[in-house]
């Protein structure tokens, strides 16, 4: 498999690839296998599709790590993209070629964990479906925050996360040993903003706040 023909899912899910021969790299989202024949749904960053792997299709090793390869394995797969209404987005690809990168040790998460369980595992349980979502609509909104201003000539001043005071008002502070001198987390950025616009004038900040204050009750998020 050429490194320089790859394709996206995306692509293939938009149907400009139907009929054609592509290269796919990414990770098994699930699988499953039946009578000789293994369908295995690969992700890549951009979605998921549908792999229809078939027994005699391909050399007989390649099928039998398609079999063994378990969730998020990591492969490249060579096929021809074919319309399909059963499959995830309409679209599948049936494989000739099916090599694994590295096979993956047995995947911890299954359906219904606790919320205790899936933040001890947060670096696989981002790969799922909703969080990707949740990751690329945050980008969005935030990448609309920036155009807003940017276009109203703001210009972004990033003030410290780690601060030696407090702003005004009595909120808990988040206290972190900086070297053996006490500091906090940032709660604001309005004393570096007071100092920043004699400078640059209209300057607008998108960044993380902390307020150390009691977060399981109605009135919050997190």
């Amino acid at each position: 498999m050429s490194e320089n023909n790859w394709v996206k899912i995306s692509d293939v899910l938009s149907g400009e690839k139907t009929g054609e021969t592509v290269n796919i790299r990414g990770w098994i989202y699930r699988t499953r296998s039946s009578g000789g024949i293994v369908f295995t749904v690969i992700r890549d960053s951009t979605g998921i599709i549908q792999a229809t792997i078939k027994k005699g299709n391909l050399p007989d090793k390649e099928f039998e790590d398609a079999e063994r390869a378990g969730i998020e394995s990591s492969v490249k797969i060579q096929g021809v993209v074919a319309e399909d209404p059963r499959a995830p987005g309409g679209y599948e690809i049936r494989v000739n070629k099916f090599e694994v990168v590295n096979f993956a040790e047995p995947f911890p998460i299954v359906k219904d964990q606790s919320p205790e369980f899936l933040l001890d595992q947060r670096h696989l349980w981002i790969r799922s479906r909703k969080l990707t979502s949740v990751f690329k609509i945050r980008s969005t909104i935030i990448g609309a925050i920036h155009k807003f201003f940017r276009e109203r000539g703001f210009i972004e001043f990033e003030a410290p996360i780690l601060q030696p005071n407090q702003c005004e008002g009595g909120a808990t502070l988040f206290e972190v040993n900086y070297y053996g001198r006490k500091t906090y987390l940032s709660q604001t950025w309005q004393l570096y903003a007071e100092a920043g616009i004699f400078a640059l004038e209209k300057i607008y900040n998108v960044g993380p706040t902390f307020r150390a204050e009691r977060s399981k009750t109605s009135r919050h998020l997190s």
